[in-house]
C-alpha cells in the first residue's frame, strides 16, 4: 500500500470516528437536556455546548471524512468501480444534507433561542418543541454513518447470484 494511500485511509479513519464520536455525545446530551422551565440557565449552557459540539467536531470531521473518500476514490484505481465504494459515497451524501438539516441546523437554531429566552422569558415556551426530532436525527445519521463504515470495512461485492 502507498503511503498516500495510508495517509487517506488513516484520515478517512480518524475523522469518521470523530463524527461518530460526535454523534454520540449529542445524543447524551439529548438525553440529559434540563428541563428550560426548570433551569433555562443549565439549558442554555447546554445547548450552547451542543452548538459547539456541532460546529467545532461533527461537521468539520464529516466534511474532512468526505473530502479523504472523495480523494481516495479518485487516487485508488481498484476503488473505481467498486460499488461499495459508490455506496459509501451515497451513504455520506446522506449523512452530510442529514447532519446539516436534521441535526446543525436545529441545534444552532436552539442554541440561539435559548439565549435569548434569558433576556426574554416568553420565549421559554417555545423551547425543546423539536427534541424528539433532532435525537431522531442523531439516532439515523449514526446508523448511516455505521453502515458508511461497514460498507468500508466488509467492502461487499454486490453481485448477482446469476453471475
Amino acid at each position: 500500500m502507498s503511503k498516500t494511500r495510508k495517509i487517506l485511509k488513516f484520515g478517512h479513519t480518524v475523522t469518521g470516528m470523530a463524527f461518530l464520536g460526535a454523534i454520540v455525545v449529542l445524543w447524551v446530551f439529548h438525553e440529559q437536556l434540563a428541563a428550560p422551565g426548570d433551569s433555562l440557565a443549565i439549558y442554555t449552557a447546554q445547548r450552547q455546548v451542543m452548538e459547539r459540539i456541532a460546529s467545532l467536531v461533527l461537521m468539520p470531521s464529516l466534511m474532512l471524512s468526505l473530502l479523504f473518500g472523495i480523494a481516495s476514490l479518485t487516487m485508488v484505481k481498484s476503488f473505481h468501480g467498486a460499488p461499495w465504494a459508490w455506496g459509501k459515497l451515497f451513504t455520506t451524501v446522506l449523512m452530510l444534507e442529514g447532519s446539516l438539516m436534521g441535526i446543525q441546523s436545529p441545534i444552532k437554531k436552539e442554541a440561539a433561542l435559548a439565549v435569548s429566552a434569558l433576556s426574554d422569558e416568553s420565549v421559554i415556551g417555545g423551547l425543546a418543541l423539536n427534541a424528539e426530532a433532532e435525537q431522531l436525527s442523531l439516532i439515523l445519521i449514526g446508523f448511516v454513518a455505521i453502515a458508511n463504515v461497514a460498507l468500508g470495512v466488509w467492502r461487499p461485492r454486490f453481485r448477482s447470484k446469476a453471475n
